[in-house]
């Protein structure tokens, strides 16, 4: 079982595979979040690799920063192939974000990417 860690927001950058897998969120989602999380709501910790990457929880990794928070609680994941990784990273994102349909369609197209399994055009 993963220990939760507290990592300095400013330390940490989002994976590259996040920007081909899901859609950044908006300067008003942002926005949104952090009125929350200012107000005490409760968020999961963001999923690290081990290089400190934001695997999970990207949204909050930018309200945290918009906040200027000094540390936010994460977990890091194990390492393992970009296959698997991408996996993990689509199935933690979809679980926590409220999915928008342009997240579906962006996640499903790019995870087969360079891979037989997707048809012509994407899912």
């Amino acid at each position: 079982m993963s220990e939760y860690l507290v990592l300095d927001p400013k330390a940490l950058s989002p994976h590259p595979e996040l920007a081909r897998l899901f859609v950044w969120p908006s300067d008003g989602e942002i926005a949104d979040l952090c009125r929350l999380m200012a107000g005490g709501e409760p968020f999961p910790p963001l999923l690290v690799d081990g290089e400190d990457r934001v695997l999970a929880g990207l949204e909050c990794w930018q309200a945290a920063l918009r906040l200027g928070w000094r540390r936010i609680s994460a977990v890091r994941a194990p390492a393992m192939n970009p296959a698997r990784l991408r996996a993990l990273m689509m199935a933690e994102n979809v679980r926590s974000l409220e999915v928008r349909e342009e997240h579906l369609a962006r996640a499903m197209n790019n995870f087969f990417d360079m891979q037989p399994l997707r048809p012509p055009g994407g899912w």
